[in-house]
């Protein structure tokens, strides 16, 4: 059944489903000492949650176990514009009712949540649960879309952060514009050298009949795309994207902890956590979540592991890295397709002087694939 199209990013929809569903968890909690599990959070249970949350915000007192102390939960959100409008009218709700499931999927299944929950409703401390969807907000230093902080006075609760994606959403880190600098950016990053293909590069672009084409702003994507201006691009920023595959593949592909193996996975980690431990947590569907941790432990698990890559030869520039066997081999499978680099070539509109112009503008995406969810 195809999805109801809507105006509102469905990611952004899914944070907020998230925390709502994060917050019914600790809520929604042990009923009695003696039993051994947590009751299932329910469609209503985040719903109710929701409701509040887009009002004015959630804010609910609860009883621990047999006692009379109360913990206290509360949500705060931070979400574009389109999606909070989309989510205040309710009957919308209806349109994205596998991101709401997904969402209580992963807090039922969650080993650490549910050990949470019983943990503050059992201890007999007024504790405080904050759950954060901060899509939105500047926050330098991590890549969070929801964080959970506990203050009690029984323990001391790490802050939990998690990362979202939803399908269609692999991004984690991307370097945009024109120029030979932003190879070096995205390349330089991962700690591969791709200097060797600068003059090749610039030859190219050089050699082409009109090289004003690339900071020319045009009337309409036609007019920029019927220059050939930005088939030349593409031609241009393979052979950079070779160079980076023939490197990566030496590194990777070896069967010991090679310095580009390290560098790689320096790269990964900063990408998808910016060095904090961050759960990245990613949407397939109502019946699929799947999540894993990124620390110091995953890194490790990065560095052990063997690598082949690929370059996709037509179209858009792409390094492709899977996950290979003992000898070196492509494995088989979408769950061994850990991660892609992608250029992409945009002709991106703007305004000047009141009127909407074009002019190109590449871009180098770094996209989490289905085997990144099962290492």
């Amino acid at each position: 059944m195809a999805k109801a199209k809507i105006d509102a990013n469905r990611g952004d929809l899914f944070e907020a489903f998230f925390a709502a569903a994060v917050a019914a968890r600790f809520v929604k909690r042990m009923e009695k000492k003696t039993e051994r599990k947590l009751p299932l959070v329910e469609g209503k249970d985040v719903d109710k949650v929701l409701t509040e949350m887009m009002k004015r915000g959630y804010k609910k007192k609860v009883n621990d176990v047999g006692s009379a102390v109360m913990d206290t939960v509360s949500v705060s959100v931070s979400i574009p514009a389109k999606a909070t409008a989309f989510l205040q009218k309710k009957e919308n709700w209806k349109k994205v009712t596998d991101l709401r499931d997904g969402a209580i999927r992963f807090v039922n299944g969650n080993q650490k949540i549910n050990m949470q929950s019983k943990d503050l409703s059992l201890n007999v401390k007024d504790d405080t649960i904050k759950v954060i969807a901060a899509g939105t907000e500047d926050q330098k230093g991590t890549k969070a879309d929801v964080k959970v902080e506990i203050k009690s006075k029984d323990k001391k609760y790490k802050t939990t952060d998690y990362s979202l994606k939803v399908s269609g959403g692999e991004q984690f880190h991307q370097v945009s514009g024109l120029g030979f600098d932003k190879f070096i950016n995205i390349f330089g990053e991962m700690g591969l050298s791709v200097k060797e293909s600068e003059k090749i590069y610039e030859k190219k672009l050089t050699e082409f009949f009109d090289s004003e084409v690339y900071t020319k702003k045009y009337s309409s994507r036609e007019d920029a795309e019927k220059t050939g201006g930005g088939d030349n691009l593409k031609e241009s920023a393979r052979v950079v994207y070779e160079q980076a595959q023939r490197t990566l593949e030496k590194g990777l592909n070896a069967n010991f902890e090679s310095d580009v193996k390290k560098k790689f996975a320096d790269y990964i980690v900063f990408g998808l956590s910016r060095n904090v431990e961050t759960e990245l947590v990613k949407f397939e569907s109502e019946k699929e979540v799947k999540s894993f941790v990124i620390n110091e432990q995953f890194k490790e698990q990065l560095l052990q592991g063997r690598y082949t890559t690929e370059l996709v030869k037509t179209g858009s520039p792409t390094v492709k890295i899977y996950r290979a066997d003992d000898n070196g081999k492509k494995l088989a499978g979408k769950e061994n397709f850990l991660i892609q680099i992608r250029y992409k070539l945009e002709v991106a509109s703007s305004s000047s002087q009141g009127t909407k112009v074009y002019k190109f503008y590449p871009r180098h995406y770094l996209e989490a694939q289905s085997g990144m969810f099962s290492l």
